[in-house]
């Protein structure tokens, strides 16, 4: 247990509050600490408001053994803490392939920087050879107002916009801080429309409602504290960011030969459909599901976390990360899960389970809810893939090429994705792992800025698709909830 001492202004806020405030590690809040979610919990004992019955409610048999939700329990005086274990979630770094990145020969230090809504990731690179020096990551400390885009845009809108901007910036330097060798004197940033937005202090209203207005694309030059030279990534739409016009850079989606989707999975489910004579794009609200958030016993990629479930002899099998007793169960877990209970005949077509839950151990449970959310996630995901194939004037089953991008679609078991439909029935075409294709291009960018006009000439080949309303994916929709028998 860490002690907090107790300043005066601390005084009647909430845990929650206090320690994002003292730059403490938090734990998983998908609902922006607003009380509904129950997964701030935290082992406290102190100076501290008295447990409700509202609390007692969603923290169930773990009220008794000491633990409270730290949205829910304000702050009396000093107190002692400590924090779960998602808190320190793995990120994904890696790229493939990582070698043979071409620069403009040049010298110095660079930066290439890639914001996600969940994680971040920090690379330092060297100008003259592209190597890769150092590299860091970190959980993005905004998590705290939300899981999702949507609940920080709220957050924003409440007042919060300078906190979120203040965040990220003081993360990000803190982390260039740690990394070896001299000063960068470039970066290049990317994240998706949303988080770029908050970095740069940008109005982000107008993308929380129709009709979806960013207030800029960026591809411009601003300085921050962690470097005075950053050229932000250009972005297509309010919901297709520089994440995804790097990544597809990096995957060279300019130059296909053959028809190809590019998938970025996660909270916002990205999507690029590519062939030699067109590039559509679109973006599916799919929910934090896939990461953890938003399920009764969902956690990050971390120890304990429920990372893969198969059947063995007609039997539900599971793993952990680290093989450390379960936690909670993170997203690849998830999709396996249902993918089994499917096969086992557990739960039917429709995603309706034989009990309201699944338990893997006394506390560890897969419930009826949680089947309802994962299915909203990969039907949202197929249904765009769909969208834009109808857009395309072709077929799911004409796609030769899957490149699967972003950290949580490197650890997914493509039998069990394409089980529940993720990547729509009728799609044969076999899923390439790319990792952090951002990060990847934002490499790419930063130790060869040549590829600046490639990447504006990409841009400009991008049509965005708009779903909201898009009467082909409101059907499509609906038919991919269902499984497949």
């Amino acid at each position: 247990m860490k002690y907090y001492k107790c300043r005066e202004e601390d005084i009647g806020k909430s845990v929650l509050e206090v320690l994002a405030e003292a730059g403490e590690l938090l734990p998983d809040t998908p609902c922006g600490g607003k009380g509904k979610c129950g997964k701030c919990r935290m082992q406290l004992a102190g100076s501290l408001s008295d447990m409700q019955e509202y609390e007692r409610s969603l923290l169930g048999d773990d009220a008794e053994k000491g633990w409270r939700l730290a949205c829910l329990t304000t702050v009396q005086g000093d107190f002692e803490y400590s924090v779960s274990c998602q808190a320190d979630a793995k990120v994904q770094l890696d790229f493939y392939p990582e070698q043979n990145i071409a620069t403009d020969g040049g010298a110095g230090t660079v930066l290439a920087v890639d914001i996600g809504t969940t994680t971040v990731a920090v690379y330092k690179c060297s100008r003259a050879d592209g190597e890769i020096v150092d590299r860091v990551s970190f959980v993005n400390p905004q998590r705290v107002h939300g899981a999702d885009v949507i609940s920080r845009l709220v957050y924003a809108e409440d007042g919060g916009a300078e906190e979120l901007k203040n965040e990220i910036n003081a993360s990000l330097k803190e982390a260039v801080d740690k990394l070896k060798g001299a000063r960068a004197d470039y970066c290049v940033v990317c994240g998706n429309t949303v988080m770029q937005h908050f970095l740069c202090g940008e109005d982000a209203s107008g993308i929380a409602k129709l009709p979806f207005k960013p207030a800029t694309l960026f591809s411009d030059l601003r300085s921050f504290d962690f470097c005075d030279k950053v050229y932000t990534a250009p972005c297509v739409a309010a919901y297709v960011g520089g994440d995804i016009t790097l990544g597809a850079l990096a995957c060279s989606i300019d130059r296909v030969n053959e028809l190809t989707l590019y998938i970025d999975i996660g909270t916002n489910g990205e999507i690029v459909l590519a062939s030699p004579e067109r590039i559509l794009c679109c973006a599916a609200a799919a929910g934090p599901a896939f990461e953890g958030g938003n399920i009764d016993c969902g956690m990050m990629a971390s120890e304990g976390a429920i990372r893969t479930v198969y059947s063995e002899d007609g039997e539900v099998v599971f793993a952990t990360i680290a093989d450390t007793k379960p936690e909670g169960i993170c997203g690849s877990g998830l999709i396996d899960a249902v993918a089994t209970f499917l096969e086992l005949e557990i739960m039917d077509e429709t995603g309706r389970l034989e009990e309201e839950r699944y338990y893997f151990s006394d506390k560890i449970f897969i419930s009826q809810k949680d089947i309802r959310a994962l299915q909203s996630a990969k039907a949202a995901i197929a249904a765009g893939v769909r969208t834009l194939c109808h857009e395309m004037g072709c077929d799911v089953g004409d796609i030769e090429r899957v490149i699967i991008a972003g950290g949580f679609g490197s650890h997914i078991n493509a039998a069990k994705a394409r089980r529940i439909g993720l990547i729509p029935y009728g799609c044969e075409a076999e899923m390439e792992y790319r990792g952090n294709c951002a990060g990847m291009g934002a490499v790419a960018l930063a130790v060869n800025e040549s590829l600046g006009d490639r990447l504006r000439e990409l841009c400009n080949r991008m049509e965005y698709v708009e779903l909201s309303g898009h009467k082909k994916f409101n059907e499509y929709y609906i038919d991919e909830m269902y499984f497949e028998e």
